[in-house]
Parts: C-alpha cells; sequence; structure tokens
C-alpha cells in the first residue's frame, strides 16, 4: 500500500492506485523486476484528473503512456495534492505503450484477467468500507448517484460451494477485507454484475517490448 490513506479512503485517488498497481504488476511479468509506482506522481502531476478529488483511468494511463511513472522512492506518496506541484527531473521507473479497453461483460473480463490484471469501476456503498471477508452479492444500484470506485480485478475462482467470484485488490489498506483484496460474485444473472462491475469497461495497460 502507498503510504496513508486519508487521500484513498476518504477522498478519491483510487484511480491513482489502482493504475498504478496495474502498471506494476504487467511490469513484473514482462520483465520480472518488481517496482513500487508513484501513486503520488499521479495525483500531483496529471492536470487531467483531479488528485485526492477524482479521476479517470484512462486519462491516467494516457499521462503514463505520455511521461512515464516514477518509481515510489523517487516520488513518496504524502497522502495529499502536493501544495509545490509536480515534482521536476523525475527519473521513470517505468514505461507503458498504451492501454486496452475490456468489454464489460463476464467472458471479456475472464479473457482479459486471465492474462494480467483489469483496472474496473464499482459502485461504492458505505458499509462496503465494513467488508471483513467472504463473497460480496450487493445487486447493481441503478439509482446510484455516488462516485464509482476504481479496484484492480486480479484473478477469479470457485467457493467450496460453488459460488464463483472475482478477486479484487483495493486502495484502502491492508486491514481492509481479506487482507487489502475482496470478492465479488460473478456469473450472476443481472449483466450489469455485482456492485455495477459491468457498467463501464475495464482496462488495462500495454507495456512497451
Amino acid at each position: 500500500m502507498h503510504g496513508s490513506l486519508t487521500c484513498a479512503f476518504v477522498a478519491g485517488s483510487c484511480w491513482a492506485i489502482a493504475v498504478a498497481s496495474s502498471v506494476e504488476a504487467v511490469h513484473y511479468m514482462n520483465t520480472l523486476q518488481s517496482v513500487s509506482l508513484s501513486v503520488q506522481e499521479l495525483i500531483d502531476c496529471d492536470t487531467k484528473n483531479d488528485g485526492c478529488d477524482g479521476g479517470e483511468k484512462e486519462k491516467a494511463f494516457g499521462y503514463i503512456q505520455t511521461n512515464g511513472l516514477s518509481s515510489e522512492t523517487d516520488y513518496p506518496y504524502i497522502d495529499e495534492r502536493s501544495k509545490s506541484g509536480c515534482k521536476p527531473n523525475k527519473t521513470v521507473a517505468a514505461r507503458i505503450e498504451g492501454f486496452q479497453f475490456v468489454n464489460p461483460t463476464e467472458e471479456a473480463l475472464e479473457k482479459a484477467v486471465a492474462k494480467h490484471p483489469v483496472v474496473v469501476s464499482i459502485q461504492s456503498p458505505d458499509d462496503l468500507q465494513k467488508y471483513k471477508g467472504g463473497i460480496l452479492d450487493y445487486e447493481p444500484n441503478e439509482d446510484y448517484t455516488g462516485s464509482t470506485h476504481a479496484v484492480l480485478i486480479v484473478g477469479n475462482g470457485t467457493y467450496s460451494d460453488g459460488v464463483k467470484y472475482w478477486r479484487f485488490k483495493n486502495s484502502w489498506g491492508e486491514d481492509w477485507g481479506e487482507g487489502g483484496f475482496g470478492r465479488i460474485r460473478r456469473h450472476i444473472a443481472d449483466k450489469r454484475g455485482v456492485l455495477g462491475i459491468f457498467m463501464r469497461q475495464g482496462i488495462y495497460p500495454v507495456l512497451k517490448d
């Protein structure tokens, strides 16, 4: 987890954490080199997004495509947008070639996640913050007016009773859920998915060769 959690938990930097985590994952898969990337750089320097007040995943990937991304060590997390602005003379730790969208269906997400993690948006009802474990099975709320919450789908599985689920990495610290991870039921009748996971496209980074 990147630093403390006020910006992620109370405000809205989930987009930056999910995007940085996805690039970390595919960077490792392609290079076998582990690096913790700077969420703070996205919060401070990606002017097309709004720092701790929210952002769009594709704009964040666009920033990384153009500028690369520093390491957490070089540009550490401070839990707010820096009052001094974007740090100059940054050292790039990872680059991407671009990004790809994933169609909002069970089949498309299963195919993509079999190869790499995927960033998705879910609805975030208040009691989601109290989740301690198990398989989330919230129906999508057509009248939901809150902000969507970005998480990183890292895999899927089947519980002992046959219930299928997505496993995701959240941005609310290791004390949340199952060590910072959660599970969402998959293969339900409603095509919008649990917590509206299929109401928007997923997205993942493509690395430079």
